[in-house]
């Protein structure tokens, strides 16, 4: 039966010619449903929606990307059936090829219906609710089939749209998909497309995935191998205890003006750097790197962003600085590096631990939880 439904599929593509998979590989078997949002940058650049059901990812090409605005509806064009192991592919379908473009892991997760229906009743009835459980896109959503197709009955035409919940922002049209690194590799658009960087973490296959630029037969990989650890399989059961766990951001404890520091036990001195303090979070490949307001600077981060996607899941409070002649942090060449965007050699200063793959540590000591960094191989 999934053969079958791949028809459409593989009849659209050469595999001598593009990296495609061919939906020949045997994916990890998951309890719960997945899907990928894939940006595209193709003819137009769109983001592709791909929901796991039945053996195959139903799928759905988003004019713009999908909006966190309630009131905001968004074009989705549904395509063919897209095999499974499609769910872990990054790189650039060469030009001239269907498809042809640079195509980027946006978002990915877990996703279950919404409602008595069950997912094939509720498409069949063009008003298909569902819930997303993934590391950019979260909560209630709805696919609503349109009554006239623009072009006349080719394709199916479809309205994506954001539920009013507690994960909706009203007014916010475009601010998520301003979002433009990998979930699975924390690579740029650019940087895929050149073929740089590090490759995306499994979510669909176990082992290794291959860090491509464009693919060809007579060309050869232009890609590196690099290891890739298998990403834990997440289920939206366990989505609200990850949630508490692993909360998108903790506002930073800042320090107080006293008369003298404390005299008594239980105190330690640390170093006052001389940089902007951020928190940094790992959540399955994917870093954000917050300021203390909770601003999002993962972008002008992109070196630390980068090295610290190998890390586990995690929470980390530290400071980023830039370094003087001698080696001491330097304030005025940290904002000049900003201003003239030369941020590769800055240093994140690594000083807490709140929170691991276990869970909340803020209720330990400050020692046990800088202990607890050895496992991350920071030197605190």
């Amino acid at each position: 039966m999934t053969q079958t439904k791949l028809a459409k599929y593989r009849s659209k593509r050469d595999f001598e010619k593009t990296a495609e998979p061919s939906g020949e590989r045997e994916v990890v078997a998951s309890e719960h449903r997945r899907f990928v949002i894939q940006k595209h940058a193709a003819t137009r650049l769109h983001y592709d929606l791909r929901l796991e059901l039945d053996g195959v990812f139903k799928s759905w090409a988003v004019t713009r990307g999908p909006s966190l605005d309630p009131h905001v509806k968004r074009l989705a064009v549904e395509v063919e059936d897209h095999p499974l192991d499609y769910g872990d592919f990054e790189g650039t379908i060469p030009k001239g090829e269907y498809g042809g473009g640079t195509v980027q892991l946006w978002d990915r997760g877990y996703w279950e219906p919404e409602g008595t229906q069950t997912p094939e009743e509720a498409l069949a009835s063009g008003d298909f609710k569902f819930i997303l459980a993934g590391q950019r896109l979260t909560g209630g959503w709805v696919l609503v089939r349109m009554k006239h197709d623009r072009d006349h009955g080719k394709r199916t035409h479809w309205l994506l749209i954001k539920h009013r919940d507690e994960y909706a922002r009203e007014g916010d049209t475009d601010r998520v998909i301003a979002e433009d690194r990998s979930v699975a590799s924390g690579r740029t658009m650019d940087a895929i497309a050149a073929g740089k960087g590090k490759a995306p973490k499994p979510f669909m296959l176990a082992g290794k995935a291959e860090a491509d630029a464009v693919w060809h037969s007579n060309k050869g990989l232009a890609a590196q191998e690099r290891r890739a650890a298998s990403a834990s399989r997440q289920t939206r059961a366990l989505r609200k205890k990850s949630a508490a766990t692993l909360p998108e951001f903790i506002p930073p404890q800042l320090c107080n003006l006293v008369a003298r520091p404390p005299s008594d036990a239980g105190w330690v001195h640390e170093i006052k750097f001389d940089g902007y303090r951020v928190e940094l979070r790992i959540h399955e490949g994917a870093v954000t790197l917050r300021t203390r307001k909770g601003l999002d600077w993962s972008a002008k981060f992109g070196a630390i962003a980068i090295e610290a996607a190998s890390l586990p899941n995690s929470i980390i409070d530290g400071e980023i600085v830039a370094h003087d002649e001698n080696g001491a942090p330097n304030f005025a060449a940290l904002q000049a590096a900003l201003s003239e965007q030369k941020t590769d050699d800055l240093v994140f200063y690594a000083f807490d631990l709140l929170f691991d793959g276990s869970g909340d540590l803020r209720s330990l000591p400050l020692s046990e939880r800088k202990g607890s960094s050895t496992n991350y191989r920071i030197d605190f």
